[in-house]
């Protein structure tokens, strides 16, 4: 493969990335949270509100994935904040990137009940 077939590969790699999270935030809104895709790529950033209204920053980078609830900054200091690991997170793919999201959200969700 030539230099100019792998840099259209690599596009084409990157626009499917980009388009598969656009996709998701699509499919988060319609079950009622209010999302936004802030950076596709390391890291990859999501920020809005959930369905209950409390505004939220995900965050995939390095190795690390997190959620951030709340505050005046869910990105700087979030009144709830959890993280797992991934490798490449950087680059997470927007299938796992959901599992992730939507697994923070609920352990966010539970935790803000009985705490």
């Amino acid at each position: 493969m030539n230099v100019m077939d792998q840099g259209t590969a690599r596009q084409r790699r990157h626009q499917e990335h980009v388009g598969s999270w656009l996709q998701l935030i699509a499919t988060l809104r319609s079950d009622g949270w209010e999302a936004h895709l802030t950076c596709a790529v390391a890291p990859v950033q999501v920020e809005g509100s959930l369905p209950n209204g409390k505004r939220f920053y995900f965050r995939a980078r390095h190795s690390d994935v997190s959620l951030g609830v709340g505050g005046d900054d869910p990105a700087d200091i979030p009144e709830w904040e959890e993280s797992e690991s991934h490798a490449e997170a950087s680059w997470l793919p927007a299938a796992e990137g959901e599992t992730v999201i939507r697994r923070l959200a609920l352990r966010y969700a539970q935790e803000s009940t009985t705490g």
